[in-house]
């Protein structure tokens, strides 16, 4: 089941990681997904270890995203992937069968190249977003809608979403929103997410 709040963790934040990922977890995100392109896999590892533990008492999944040995070797509820990370049907082999996986999805055309084994889409970026400097072209609500219909796969909605994505979102078959910023900038990260997820619910 993809919950409607996947909360992905901003290195660059004012708050620290631990903090934002707790605080999301209090407002009611089931997922969150410690994306750090920089630190050295052994230091994540340690975050990593810390997330899962702080994170235990919400019942919330950690994704790991892009490092495909962290997430086996701390043992992760999932891992998320882009369409340069390697090709998914090998990474689902070296994961088994059990965990999460997503792939990152910028055009309708890279569906067709979609094997099986994958779990979820993350579909974006829907705007422009500071969060990731090197994302692809945006693709608007429209081009996640064209998407999100050409495919049997939950898809996540991801790039500068905030809460009023939900209603657009939903409407366009979509399973729930991936956000970075619209939690982690936020004054109060709890209530963000609460909101998130409210504003999902009712649309």
């Amino acid at each position: 089941m993809i919950p409607p709040l996947c909360f992905i963790t901003d290195a660059t934040a004012p708050a620290p990681v631990i903090v934002q990922a707790v605080a999301a977890a209090q407002g009611g995100a089931e997922w969150v997904q410690l994306r750090d392109k920089v630190t050295p896999d052994a230091d994540l590892a340690r975050l990593a270890r810390a997330l899962m533990t702080a994170l235990s008492p919400f019942g919330t999944k950690l994704i790991v995203n892009d490092r495909v040995d962290l997430a086996i070797a701390i043992g992760a509820a999932g891992l998320h992937v882009g369409q340069g990370d390697g090709d998914p049907a090998r990474i689902r082999r070296e994961i088994g069968p059990d965990m999460i996986l997503g792939l990152s999805i910028e055009t309708a055309a890279q569906l067709d190249a979609v094997p099986a084994g994958v779990d979820y889409l993350g579909v974006g970026p829907i705007y422009a977003t500071g969060s990731k400097p090197d994302h692809a072209a945006p693709i608007g609500l429209d081009g996640f809608a064209v998407i999100a219909g050409r495919t049997s796969l939950p898809c996540l909605a991801i790039g500068g979403v905030t809460a009023r994505d939900a209603a657009p979102v939903k409407a366009a078959g979509g399973a729930g929103l991936a956000v970075v910023s619209a939690i982690s900038r936020a004054a109060d990260m709890t209530a963000a997410s609460r909101t998130l997820i409210h504003a999902w619910r009712t649309a």
